[in-house]
């Protein structure tokens, strides 16, 4: 099947499918630039990037590939600078144990409304839930104030624009992730704004869990439109008459 999308051309979609999300099926290809288009990231900028973890099968027990979308830090404020009513952040409030050890950090996030500046999220980052494990944990040992402020600056900004940025993590975020065995970020947890993005999703589910949970999701949406509702089930026949995997 031939990978389209507007925004893109036929040889920028090549270029991301070899150097930005190589191994991705051409469903997942479309989500990710699904999403490059609904955040208006530029994936050849390196903005945001399309990757791929081990996550834990509830069904089977075993382990399968799971697309992850992730961004920067940078990118998340050109998301939210984009908006027009992004009001900055205050500086980074971090907590210490009675030892000097880095408990969390907190970062407020601002937005106007109208000509009114208030207070519209506050993200607050714990340092033991994003350290990296050890042997990857260089920056966050050299430079750890900085590191654990960008999570707490993210969760704040995705907060603060849930329309924008749901269903987005940044590299930070994700590092203690690194390892390739902890549970992943489910696509299904991302925002959509049509019936094109709904249809993306629903191929991107690979259990039948997942497509319960997409409905959960937007069951309103499902309930107006029929034929995104008949394309659900016939992805949840889909599933329950696939081939079990093999060890």
């Amino acid at each position: 099947m031939e990978v389209v999308h507007k925004g893109f051309t036929s040889e920028q979609v090549s270029l991301i499918k070899s150097q930005v999300a190589d191994g991705a099926t051409d469903d997942q290809l479309r989500l990710f630039l699904y999403q490059c288009h609904r955040t208006g990231l530029d994936p050849l900028a390196k903005q945001i990037y399309c990757l791929f973890r081990n996550a834990k099968d509830k069904d089977t027990n075993r382990y399968v590939k799971k697309m992850v979308i992730q961004t920067s830090i940078d990118g998340f404020r050109v998301v939210a600078e984009r908006t027009g009513n992004y009001a900055g952040q205050d500086e980074p409030v971090f907590i210490e144990d009675s030892t000097g050890g880095l408990v969390c950090a907190k970062v407020p996030v601002y937005r106007f409304r109208g000509d009114q500046r208030y207070k519209a999220a506050v993200g607050v980052a714990y340092w033991a839930e994003y350290v990296p494990q050890p042997g990857q944990d260089t920056m966050w040992r050299k430079m750890p104030h900085a590191m654990l402020s960008k999570v707490a600056e993210a969760i704040a900004l995705r907060k603060a624009y849930p329309q924008d940025l749901s269903g987005l993590y940044t590299n930070d975020e994700m590092a203690q992730s690194a390892d390739q065995t902890t549970e992943v970020v489910d696509v299904v947890a991302m925002e959509v704004k049509d019936t094109e993005g709904l249809d993306m999703l629903i191929d991107s589910c690979e259990t039948i869990p997942e497509l319960v949970a997409l409905y959960h999701k937007h069951a309103q949406s499902f309930e107006q439109n029929q034929e995104i509702k008949q394309r659900l089930s016939n992805r949840k026949e889909e599933l329950r008459n696939a081939k079990p995997a093999t060890a």
